[in-house]
């Protein structure tokens, strides 16, 4: 179960992270040059793809400057350091609801029996069955969506195993290392795990998931629009759609609320903190940086922040 996890995990994460900046000064796309500031060689800093199997990594042969960016660098750095260990610590995490907790602590009548229904369907498994955490059960119910529609988009299970190798930022991460480039990350994995699977209320989780679950097709249809802004390669497109994914929670205040403090949590004080340690990380090596598209525009992005550091951070083609 782990291991067909792994790959998921990393989609998820970025999945979930999503900003909602209205500024929008911005003119580029997904790939952008970072120079100045006592540089004596640029950086390059990608934003990625990995929401869904929907663009993978032989997408990177449609950005304008991608291989001249990556080859020219001597140093990889990703969100996550070590991921081909994910599967190690995946393991040792305990997914499981304590033994004294279940769904009927978590859930009014009405919730449980929506959720009920809905694992019934996707898994044939009752919710008096099930004995997994709200996150980790968002998590697989979000692999088995997956899995469903490419299944109904004709693909063999041979092909949808391989897909999952071609998480971009996976095999960025591994022709990193091919390269011999000095692979780092801006964080560890137990930090990524920790944030995707807080020691939390496990009755707001719980609700949080209902509230997903609810809203689901809406959200499809809207992470459909940003996956086709991010194959425009416009970076205001990008920002347009994540408004629109904002606006969808805002009829529903419990959600709206733990959603403002988790984006503060995942997108806007993650990037403060990369913000801070990649100057000392480019100051002597060229490094190309790879972090979530969403990451990179807003008055909070990687991009806004680095320029207040006195960087020149232009699109680069």
């Amino acid at each position: 179960m782990y291991k067909n996890l792994v790959s998921v995990l990393v989609l998820f994460f970025a999945f979930l992270s999503c900003s909602f900046s209205s500024q929008k000064d911005l003119e580029g796309g997904v790939l952008w040059e970072i120079s100045g500031n006592g540089l004596e060689k640029p950086s390059y800093l990608l934003g990625t793809w990995h929401g869904t199997f929907d663009i993978l990594y032989s997408y990177v042969d449609s950005i304008p400057g991608f291989q001249k960016a990556f080859d020219v660098c001597t140093q990889y750095v990703g969100e996550a350091e070590n991921i081909d260990n994910m599967e190690e610590f995946m393991s040792s995490f305990d997914p499981k609801l304590p033994r004294d907790t279940s769904y009927t602590n978590l859930l009014d009548e009405p919730e449980y029996s929506f959720l009920d229904s809905v694992l019934v369907s996707r898994m044939n498994v009752p919710l008096d069955k099930m004995y997994l955490k709200p996150a980790f059960l968002a998590l697989v119910l979000r692999q088995l969506e997956e899995q469903a529609k490419l299944v109904k988009a004709g693909y063999s299970q041979g092909q949808i195993d391989s897909m999952r190798t071609q998480v971009m930022d996976v095999v960025l991460y591994t022709s990193a290392k091919d390269k011999q480039y000095n692979v780092l990350g801006l964080e560890t994995i137990k930090e990524q795990l920790d944030m995707l699977f807080p020691e939390g209320n496990l009755k707001e989780e719980a609700s949080q998931l209902i509230i997903a679950l609810r809203d689901q097709k809406v959200q499809t249809l809207l992470i459909d629009e940003l996956h086709s802004a991010y194959r425009s390669q416009d970076i205001n497109r990008i920002v347009d759609c994540e408004k629109k994914i904002r606006s969808a929670f805002q009829d529903e205040p419990l959600y709206s609320k733990e959603y403002d403090d988790f984006l503060e949590k995942m997108i806007d004080q993650r990037n403060r903190d990369w913000v801070q340690k990649l100057p000392g990380l480019i100051k002597d090596n060229p490094t190309f940086i790879a972090v979530g598209v969403r990451h990179l525009p807003g008055k909070n992005g990687v991009i806004c922040l680095l320029r207040e550091k006195g960087y020149r951070v232009e699109a680069f083609r």
